[in-house]
């Protein structure tokens, strides 16, 4: 790193409060999401948008925003019950996952969870030895097991974070229409901002996000090679 940019680049890091960049030093809880770049993620969601005039992508995202919000809405009224569907399914997969694994109390909340490598559950403090509870806010595959093998109720220990009403309220609020009558006329005299001019790099510019260390990212199954992964027939490159 020092080579591509000095000592300066250097010293711009070490400026930069460990809490800003690092996941371990981050004093608030990302509940199981870490991404690289939001822009990405962004960029990914606009594809199409993004190569209108200043003014259309603006009222473009706008739209999508407000479509997004009424969708969404409309979903969370079918949910029935009180955690997240997809938090409730992958609190069902961390159960099957602990079904062979031995629980032994300790005492006061404290439970030993005798699986690869063996673990520590703290149910009163919400804490596990594999700190995946702390890091995620949500119950790992030990905590799980020891939850249903106590008759516990899931959502006691469960963040409100996932909660369908959590949910429910984020997504509350509306963003009202825009008549276009309202919109500002384009005057042929009004001076328009060019972009920047800049040289283009090389090769086709990629328009998917790069997914970050720890992305579940689907797989299919190509029609070429017949192997699961990312690519299909058109962009397999598998010797056959």
């Amino acid at each position: 790193m020092a080579t591509e940019g000095g000592r300066k680049v250097m010293d711009f890091l070490e400026s930069v409060p460990a809490d800003r960049w690092s996941t371990v030093h981050f004093p608030g809880c990302r509940y199981g999401e870490l991404y690289s770049n939001v822009a990405e993620s962004f960029n990914s969601w606009i594809k199409k948008e993004r190569y209108l005039p200043i003014r259309n992508l603006v009222d473009s995202i706008r739209v999508k925003i407000m479509d997004m919000i009424v969708v969404r809405r409309e979903k969370a009224s079918e949910w029935v019950g009180k955690i997240c569907p997809k938090m409730e399914k992958k609190f069902h997969d961390s159960y099957q996952e602990s079904r062979s694994w031995v629980v032994m109390p300790s005492g006061y909340g404290v439970f030993e969870v005798h699986s690869e490598p063996t673990v520590t559950v703290d149910l009163i403090g919400r804490t596990c030895s594999c700190r995946k509870w702390q890091q995620d806010g949500f119950p790992c595959c030990h905590a799980v097991g020891v939850i249903t093998s106590s008759g516990k109720e899931p959502s006691e220990y469960v963040d409100p974070y996932f909660f369908t009403e959590t949910y429910r309220a984020s997504y509350s609020h509306s963003i009202n229409p825009i008549p276009t009558l309202w919109m500002p006329r384009h005057s042929n005299d009004e001076e328009i901002i060019l972009p920047p001019l800049s040289k283009k790099p090389p090769g086709r510019p990629k328009t998917s996000r790069i997914p970050s260390r720890g992305d579940k990212v689907s797989q299919i199954r190509c029609g070429r090679c017949h192997k699961l992964g990312s690519h299909n027939r058109s962009t397999c490159k598998e010797a056959m």
